[in-house]
């Protein structure tokens, strides 16, 4: 347990997930949260065919709770070994489960992962040792790296020692000589190159992107689902998205929402769906450019748009609370009198079986 709303929980591939009891919503899969990472936002943004030319490619995590998009992202440049330059920025509103992701126990094998974020966010632990007393909790004992278990207890019992806020760089030289170089020595490169810059914000997503100078290749959205969290997926907060991306560029989701995907559109973007490996929908892709998608949305999708289920949400000075976002959203909903999307559904059905019965 991280505090009263936050809980951890193992997923089945082997990674740590969590669960907020105050949103009443997972933050992983529960099938697996470094697989949903790489199946949902690594694998479909193609990185040897689309991105791997480019010198320099800047990402935005949004909503980058502890970190399985930024990683899977990192561990395919290096697989791949793509000598890009890579910035990324990370947008996560928690500042604990920013600080706690490189140690937290991710199924992802090559260890200079969680060195390169550790290396990017140990100027912001100072004052945070409740972090450290988290990962040593024995109750929180299975969720955490056991190659850094050691150093987590001894930060504990020596803190002027080891602490990142007295001594960073003995604090970094006994994470990565103890626990990183062993075993990924093929990796080095990257570190020596500087290869990776990494920038967290800290805050309300929608205030960072108001700051944010754009010119991004990648956009990770993560959130929360949309009724639950719907500040985070209005036309509003998507055009704002268009303006910081570039020409050649992906936005990826897990969300197959027809409300989400008639805002990704109506703000600009080309829409399509994703698929996972077994062929099934697991999420879309927006992109400035339609030749990038390689499944674009059918008659069945584009018809959900346009019935109740498409309404998309306003905010339009990106400040409104979740309440009155939703409540704004269901007036308009009542006011624009459109098709349910059962009986919607039910029609194209009907319409697909004559169809096949002439």
């Amino acid at each position: 347990m991280i505090d009263e709303n936050i809980d951890f929980c193992m997923t089945l591939d082997g990674s740590t997930g969590l669960f907020n009891k105050a949103v009443n919503d997972i933050y992983h899969s529960s099938y697996g949260a470094k697989t949903e990472a790489v199946e949902k936002f690594v694998r479909p943004l193609n990185l040897r065919q689309n991105f791997a030319q480019n010198k320099n490619i800047k990402v935005l995590d949004i909503c980058y709770g502890i970190g399985y998009n930024t990683k899977a992202f990192l561990d395919e440049i290096i697989n791949l070994k793509i000598n890009s330059k890579i910035q990324i920025d990370i947008l996560e509103h928690d500042r604990r489960l920013v600080l706690l992701s490189p140690f937290i126990r991710d199924n992802i094998k090559n260890d200079i992962i969680s060195y390169i974020l550790l290396s990017a966010i140990s100027g912001y632990m100072d004052g945070e040792e409740a972090i450290f007393r988290i990962m040593t909790s024995p109750e929180n004992k299975k969720f955490f790296k056991p190659s850094t278990r050691l150093f987590n207890k001894r930060f504990i019992s020596y803190p002027y020692t080891y602490s990142p806020l007295y001594n960073k760089p003995a604090f970094l030289h006994n994470i990565y000589y103890h626990y990183v170089s062993k075993r990924s020595k093929n990796s080095l490169k990257y570190l020596k190159n500087g290869a990776f810059k990494i920038k967290p914000y800290f805050q309300d997503a929608r205030k960072s992107i108001l700051e944010l100078s754009g010119g991004y290749d990648i956009v990770f959205l993560d959130a929360f689902t949309p009724v639950k969290l719907p500040t985070l997926w209005s036309l509003d907060f998507f055009v704002r998205l268009y303006e910081l991306m570039k020409e050649k560029s992906m936005l990826v989701t897990y969300s197959n929402s027809a409300a989400v995907r008639h805002a990704m559109m109506t703000a600009g973007f080309c829409t399509g769906k994703l698929f996972d490996r077994r062929n099934r929908p697991c999420g879309t892709i927006a992109c400035k450019s339609g030749e990038l998608i390689e499944h674009k949305l059918d008659e069945y999708d584009l018809g959900l748009m346009q019935t109740n289920a498409g309404v998309y949400f306003r905010d339009k000075n990106l400040n409104s609370t979740a309440e009155e976002i939703l409540s704004e959203w269901e007036e308009r909903k009542c006011s624009l009198n459109l098709p349910s999307s059962s009986s919607f559904i039910k029609k194209y059905k009907k319409q697909k079986e004559e169809s096949c019965s002439i």
